[in-house]
């Protein structure tokens, strides 16, 4: 049977396909020729970070993970943080473990460093201008912080500190941690030969890090493991183990929860991996698989459709929650003054935050040069 050549990117080499009659039908078509390439062929465009869709069809369930990802990130800035220790080991990795479950292969290396950069610093210069003038706060310091994208020069542990982003921005070292974690990300699947010995050095240089006396711009430090968040991700939607049965996953959640009680105090963004470096990696992986595979049971369901509207709009949430939870917090005191601060307050700053954030988000949307620009 006749035979043509189809490449596949930069460095990804010339794949033979069966020629296929035409008037075979699309599914025919998608089966025979998954048998001849190679498993990233058939990803699902990532046409955002936060926006998913898979073959012209948005994976709602995807969503649905980073709707309930942002809800939890909201809490750990709350007053309602101990609500969530249960969830510490993954709220943060199931945003890296979700982008390399959505990731395909577009254009060469060059165009993609190039297309996620512009789509990720720009709203990260956006949210920056438009909370520094929300506090009014336009110090060196500030403007430094922005450039190097750490909420501390040092570990929290280390007295004196020098504070940067202070100005209810601190959330958008995200952002810039994302970029570089695609860049990362990037190496592994464009040289695919050599992806075994890129995995082993950021393994490694994610150890070594460890012992790093400051916290590096841009989460240099960081961005090692949460690049192999993102294979992980990529690993979990070629091998399918979405369609895992319930009881294979049930010992994944006992094995996270088991991990979760002795994982200690952990914070991405500062470098704190609790008491194993090792045990955080595995957290990381088997609570967003847990929450991505659960999230498929709330499709069609009404709080599925909350979470999915939240996810789709976790970028503008992210980066501004910080300006609602403290208005929140100032309203709560004002009515209440004689009121502690507790679960309460929290509560309520979850919901301004996820409110306020979504309703901006929608008002941005809204607009078709933001749009254009921030989406």
């Amino acid at each position: 049977m006749p035979t043509v050549c189809q490449h596949y990117g930069k460095g990804m080499g010339c794949s033979l396909v069966n020629y296929v009659p035409n008037y075979e039908t699309k599914e025919e078509r998608v089966k025979k020729t998954s048998k001849t390439l190679p498993s990233h062929i058939f990803c699902v465009p990532l046409h955002s970070t936060f926006s998913h869709k898979y073959m012209g069809k948005r994976l709602e369930y995807v969503d649905i993970s980073k709707g309930i990802g942002i809800v939890l990130v909201v809490c750990s800035h709350s007053d309602a943080l101990d609500l969530m220790w249960l969830f510490m080991g993954m709220f943060v990795p199931i945003f890296y473990f979700c982008s390399g479950y959505t990731y395909s292969m577009k254009g060469t290396m060059m165009e993609c460093i190039r297309k996620r950069f512009k789509r990720l610093f720009v709203p990260y210069l956006f949210f920056n201008v438009l909370l520094f003038c929300a506090f009014m706060h336009f110090s060196l310091r500030e403007i430094v912080g922005v450039f190097y994208s750490r909420y501390s020069l040092y570990p929290l542990d280390v007295s004196p500190n020098v504070k940067f982003l202070t100005s209810g921005n601190y959330p958008l070292w995200f952002l810039t941690s994302m970029i570089v974690s695609y860049l990362l990300f990037y190496l592994v699947v464009y040289f695919e030969k050599k992806k075994y010995w890129l995995l082993l050095t950021y393994a490694i240089l994610t150890a070594v890090l460890t012992r790093c006396p400051i916290l590096l711009p841009w989460s240099i430090d960081t961005a090692f493991i949460t690049a192999l968040f993102m294979y992980a991700g990529l690993i979990a939607r070629n091998r399918n183990y979405i369609s895992f049965k319930w009881w294979p996953v049930g010992l994944i959640a006992m094995t996270y929860i088991g991990l979760q009680i002795i994982g200690g105090d952990i914070n991405l963004s500062v470098r704190m991996y609790g008491t194993s470096v090792i045990i955080y990696f595995i957290l990381g992986c088997l609570g967003s698989f847990v929450i991505l595979w659960g999230s498929k049971f709330l499709e069609d369901t009404y709080i599925g459709k909350i979470f999915m509207s939240l996810g789709r709009h976790s970028l503008t949430i992210f980066c501004i929650q910080i300006l609602f939870i403290m208005w929140a917090k100032d309203l709560y005191q004002y009515l209440f003054p004689q009121m502690p601060l507790g679960y309460l307050v929290g509560l309520f700053e979850i919901f301004l935050a996820l409110a306020g954030g979504y309703i901006v988000s929608l008002l941005l949307h809204k607009n078709k040069f933001l749009c254009r620009l921030l989406f």
